[in-house]
């Protein structure tokens, strides 16, 4: 029996039968078992798999299926007829067609490249510790990368003869009585002081931008016990070539509906309903609305309830599964044929700690009716396109109230109004939070959830609920609207909303149009 499989399955806290085993080690694809494995935990919250339970569960396994496409779906296809499901022809013969990827082969345009889901468990110190040196162990090896960083060296080899080059984590940064700001890095090997004289005005304005816990890489020069910095590397995110679809398709991006609240704009949210269903304009604006396949919808679909002191006064909807299955409804609405796509926030109901589960675990189970609806984490990498796929990395982003409040020119040039902003000090540290203390986590085995590893070619945000777009370094970042008028606990946050606003991207041609369903015309921009 594969040892190694035999560990994962301890790791994710799952018991798996020797058929089972038997059969995923035949497929001889060992990454791809893992994943199916992790799949089925996280859309099953499934403990004990058995060749039982593939019989039991036949027809959400093959939805599973439907997820994967070429090779990957004939290996599943494969174990799961091993382990007593039979196919229909018609399934069997879309895998032996060569043909480009359609709705079929490829789940109506939608793959899931990165939801994370943990078992539940005990989190001790050693967790946290090897959720940083992941952490650490993957920036580096970016820094790395960068021709710029020569006579890299460790912290405990700095013998103070000439220029080095370190990777550390920032573990302090404090400003000095002449004003230069004092940084303690730390390797795995050691500690070691930096200053940054102010006189250097360029790097000096650089390690403004500086937040404790960030990856960097530092050009110096000193001892062992303190060095001076003399310029300093970002571990940074960069597409060298932006995509453009063969087909006309597309992606409508929202969130923060905030639905059982007595703040939810209901009648706006109508209003966005019936334009997407082709039903609002002349025959060319009803066309434009029926080429969006898919809605992006980054969290907070829900307003919750117990979320902040105070919020039962501010509900219609005092109960939280009321407020699913209204959210159901309303989202059911929709035509069929848009792809949803649906991840958590604060205020719904699934834990804060990050990564957050997909919601209809334990409240919002009703969502599942959805057939449209795909139900992934906080944060999660998701794939769209029917022709050229582009990834999206959506996160709702709790992280950047602190990330505003820990840097001066995003805290003194009201970053609150400006969330793309935000944004792109995130893609340039590769981290969603990386500050330990800006947002609750849940570490995961050899894995960091927050981590931005693969590059996306769009990041969709919320939580700051203003519609926003910009571009940094080829990668197109769009913050999401709102539909909830501003609320006592937002002034209280700093949060200036500015609702019902819709961002609408066109695979093909890469503009956006911003549609308002406020009763304001809407505006166009240009994404190129």
């Amino acid at each position: 029996m594969n040892y190694e499989l035999l560990q994962f399955c301890s790791s994710r806290g799952i018991l798996v039968d020797k058929q089972v085993l038997q059969v995923l080690e035949v497929s001889g694809n060992l990454d791809l078992s893992k994943r199916l494995l992790d799949k089925i935990i996280l859309q099953f919250n499934q403990k004990i798999i058995t060749k039982g339970f593939f019989s039991d569960n036949k027809h959400q396994l093959y939805d599973l299926l439907s997820y994967h496409s070429g090779k990957d779906k004939e290996l599943i296809q494969n174990i799961f007829i091993n382990l007593g499901l039979t196919f229909n022809q018609e399934i069997i013969d879309s895998n032996k067609k060569e043909k480009s990827i359609d709705v079929l082969e490829d789940n109506f345009g939608v793959n899931l490249l990165r939801i994370y889901q943990n078992t539940p468990k005990k989190l001790e110190v050693k967790d946290f510790i090897n959720n940083f040196k992941y952490r650490f162990n993957f920036l580096k090896s970016i820094l790395m990368e960068r021709q710029t960083l020569d006579n890299l060296i460790s912290i405990n080899r700095i013998s103070g003869r000439g220029n080095c080059s370190l990777i550390a984590i920032v573990y302090d940064k404090k400003v000095t009585k002449n004003g230069n700001i004092l940084l303690e890095l730390e390797d795995l090997t050691g500690r070691v002081r930096a200053i940054i004289n102010k006189d250097r005005k360029e790097v000096y304005e650089k390690s403004k931008e500086i937040i404790l816990d960030e990856v960097i890489g530092v050009k110096c020069s000193g001892n062992g016990e303190i060095v001076f910095v003399n310029d300093i590397l970002f571990p940074d995110a960069k597409i060298l070539k932006k995509k453009y679809s063969n087909k006309e398709e597309y992606v409508a991006f929202t969130s923060d509906i905030h639905v059982g609240s007595n703040n939810f704009l209901e009648k706006e949210f109508l209003k966005f309903i019936d334009w997407i269903n082709g039903n609002v304009g002349n025959e060319k604006q009803k066309s434009e609305a029926l080429k969006v396949k898919y809605l992006f919808i980054t969290g907070d679909s829900v307003d919750g309830v117990g979320v902040y002191p105070g919020q039962e006064s501010q509900l219609i909807l005092k109960d939280v599964e009321e407020q699913y299955a209204y959210l159901r409804k309303l989202l059911g609405m929709i035509r069929s044929d848009v792809q949803i796509i649906h991840c958590a926030g604060q205020h719904d109901a699934v834990r804060v700690a990050e990564p957050q589960p997909i919601v209809g675990e334990s409240y919002g189970e009703i969502l599942k009716e959805l057939k449209n609806l795909h139900r992934v984490t906080n944060p999660s990498l998701i794939e769209i396109g029917k022709d050229v796929k582009f990834k999206v990395l959506m996160y709702h982003g709790a992280s950047m109230h602190g990330v505003i409040n820990s840097i001066d020119s995003l805290r003194l040039g009201k970053g609150h109004d400006s969330p793309t902003n935000v944004v792109k000090y995130l893609l340039k540290k590769r981290h969603l939070a990386p500050t330990h203390s800006l947002v609750t986590y849940t570490p995961l085995d050899n894995e960091d959830a927050l981590l931005i590893k693969e590059i996306p070619d769009i990041i969709t945000t919320g939580d700051l609920h203003r519609p926003e777009i910009a571009n940094y370094n080829g990668i197109l970042l769009i913050s999401s609207s709102c539909w909830q008028a501003k609320t006592p606990f937002e002034e209280k946050v700093g949060n200036n909303p500015d609702p019902c606003k819709v961002p609408i991207f066109n695979l093909k041609t890469r503009e956006i149009k911003i549609f308002d369903f406020s009763g304001i015309e809407g505006s166009e921009k240009n994404a190129n």
